[in-house]
């Protein structure tokens, strides 16, 4: 099955086949942006096959795509000075074929909704942005590109062999003419190429004419015919060229400049040096030229800049001195239009006070955008001076309602934005007295709350609503103002207070809890340093109770023989009894605790009374009494 001329087109590359037919590119991808992590994604998701060029500036993209046939543009709106929706309107008013895809944000999707809904905007992208969503988006873009026809421009004059090779449009009788032409330059060509008498060309016929001379006659004749056919060629090649030029004129005055083009063209391959021919292709131009400026004129007097820009551009290839000067005055004119729209966007957000915030939709942002396209516009002096005397009256209501963050970003924000020294020294003074009065007010509606908290014995409970919670908050107000000092002393008192009443009752983890509580106020000194030395000396005292030693290591100063109990001695039961027990500071026994006995509960009762009326000296420890406990087994035998 034999491949269709679009299945070719798509497989060959971008060069002229026979026949000067140009063959269609692949379809090429054009992104404005700056963020180097979508263009990697782009590169990774785009067919190499596919040209893919970034541009850093909506200038650069206009320009690349007055000079490209790029079909396919791809905007980050972060890269954009001016709002996304301006950019996208006059790129599809410049460039009406043009497939656009918009990455950017969520509130951004929100103002190109209207683009987007009616086609003009061919795809919104998210950011940040996945592989796979870039590749399917782009794709679909280059699809797209594909399927819109391109908006028809005025061509360039194409080349005499393509318009040779092309099919005629001109009416049948210059088809006639056509004809002519072609029989009268082969035969002009016949005669050019071979300039010697027909006679004295071989013959192809044979004669049995006498050898007397007879032939002289013929070759005189030969000659004369041979001038006569140049004669009646180089008329006939005039008359036709004639002809061409004539048509030309009138085609010129029906404004029919491409058929104008064609007859001046088939003129030239006629004969190139008819001066004729060299007059009408000026004529031409010039036509060209009156007609693109007139079509510009329309445009621009409709209020469309940015088509009246598109025609000029399309004629701008031929180098037309005015053709350019034309196109940098309409360019200049919207630039100017644009820095108008600007500058009418920042007086309507000074009139309701949107002069910093939010971003990208500000009085200052607007007249930085218009700065930044019409440095010298007659309307920035005074936008400026409106943001100026708006910006005082922002930081006085900032500061009333307690929001001195703002204030001081706006005061900051007055110094580049030209206040006076005066105007930012006023400012910054009202702001340092509320600063200082609220600051005091804060302070002493909190100490009041604490003391409140201390009296109740509320220390850390509850979490948010206690005293040291309240003292948090007194810090963060001023970390070093008097009352908070005088909070942090009250509380830590408080709290070793607690840790010498857990201490008491032997709860030494109890009692650690509240020093370091009491140590992350920022408490220390001496009576830090006491707490901590009594928990580790009680903290000693419980290791060495909790640890056994054989009575054996205990000195015994007072030992009582248990009661035979009667039962087991009638029957004639023997055994023995496992004791554990703590010798007290004082040499008492206590805690007597049976863990082991064979048999079993025979013999219990009588070892631990016995052992409770023991006595031993009691045990030190670094110079401090300390209790012990020990082990030992009474044994009962019958004698």
């Amino acid at each position: 099955m034999a491949e269709s001329p679009a299945q070719r087109s798509r497989e060959e590359p971008a060069v002229f086949r026979s026949g000067f037919v140009p063959v269609a590119a692949r379809p090429g991808l054009l992104a404005l942006t700056r963020d180097a992590a979508l263009v990697e994604t782009l590169r990774a998701a785009i067919d190499p096959e596919h040209p893919f060029t970034v541009v850093a500036s909506d200038t650069a993209l206009t320009e690349h795509l007055i000079a490209s046939h790029t079909r396919a543009a791809l905007i980050d709106s972060a890269a954009c000075p001016q709002p996304i929706a301006l950019l996208t309107e006059r790129l599809k008013t410049q460039f009406p074929d043009l497939v656009l895809v918009v990455a950017g944000t969520a509130t951004d999707q929100g103002k190109l909704a209207s683009q987007i809904t009616d086609g003009r905007v061919f795809r919104f992208l998210h950011k940040p942005v996945s592989a796979q969503r870039v590749k399917l988006f782009v794709e679909s873009a280059f699809r797209r590109s594909d399927e819109v026809p391109p908006v028809p421009a005025p061509a360039p004059a194409p080349s005499r062999m393509h318009r040779a090779a092309g099919p005629s449009r001109a009416p049948l009788v210059a088809g006639g003419l056509a004809l002519a032409i072609v029989v009268a330059v082969a035969i002009w060509w016949f005669v050019r190429d071979d300039p010697s008498p027909l006679a004295a060309r071989p013959a192809t016929l044979s004669t049995s004419t006498p050898a007397t001379g007879a032939s002289a006659p013929a070759d005189s004749d030969s000659a004369s015919l041979d001038a006569r056919e140049r004669a009646d060629a180089a008329a006939g090649l005039d008359k036709t060229v004639d002809k061409l030029l004539g048509d030309a004129e009138k085609a010129i005055v029906a404004e029919q400049l491409d058929e104008a083009s064609r007859l001046v063209d088939s003129a030239r391959n006629v004969r190139a040096d008819h001066p004729r021919v060299a007059f009408l292709t000026t004529q031409i131009g010039k036509e060209r030229e009156r007609l693109l400026l007139a079509a510009a004129r329309q445009a621009a007097a409709s209020g469309n800049l940015g088509r009246a820009i598109a025609v000029l551009e399309s004629g701008s290839a031929g180098g037309s001195e005015l053709i350019g000067a034309a196109k940098r005055e309409l360019q200049q004119q919207e630039i100017d239009g644009q820095a108008a729209a600007f500058l009418a966007l920042a007086d309507a957000r000074v009139k309701t006070g949107a002069l910093l915030e939010p971003a990208q939709d500000n009085a200052r942002f607007y007249i930085e955008s218009a700065r930044a396209l019409a440095p010298r516009h007659a309307g920035l002096q005074a936008a400026e001076q409106a943001l100026q005397e708006a910006l005082p009256g922002a930081v006085a209501r900032a500061i009333a309602a307690g929001d001195f963050a703002t204030a001081g970003r706006w005061i900051d924000a007055g110094e580049e934005i030209g206040l006076t020294r005066t105007d930012l020294g006023n400012l910054r003074r009202d702001l340092q007295s509320a600063q200082i009065e609220h600051k005091a007010n804060a302070l002493s509606a909190l100490a009041q709350q604490f003391g409140d908290r201390l009296r109740q014995h509320q220390l850390v409970e509850p979490a948010a609503d206690s005293a040291r919670a309240l003292y948090m908050q007194m810090r963060e107000v001023d970390p070093q103002h008097p009352a908070t000092l005088a909070a942090r002393d009250a509380l830590g008192k408080e709290m070793l207070a607690e840790s010498r009443a857990a201490l008491a009752r032997a709860d030494i983890a109890g009692a650690g809890r509240w020093i370091t509580q009491a140590e992350a106020l920022g408490l220390s000194g001496l009576e830090v340093a006491n707490a901590r030395r009594d928990i580790a000396t009680q903290e000693a005292r419980a290791s060495r109770a909790a640890s056994i030693v054989p009575v054996s290591q205990l000195t015994r100063v007072r030992m009582v023989e248990p009661r035979y109990p009667d039962a087991a001695r009638a029957q004639g039961q023997t055994g023995w009894v496992d004791l554990e027990f703590t010798v007290t500071p004082a040499g008492a026994v206590s805690d007597v605790r049976v863990v082991g006995a064979s048999p079993a509960g025979v013999f219990d009762r009588a070892a631990s009374e016995a052992l409770e009326r023991w006595r031993f000296k009691p045990v030190e420890q670094d110079g401090v009494v300390v209790p012990q406990r020990s082990k030992l087994r009474i044994r009962f035998d019958l004698e």
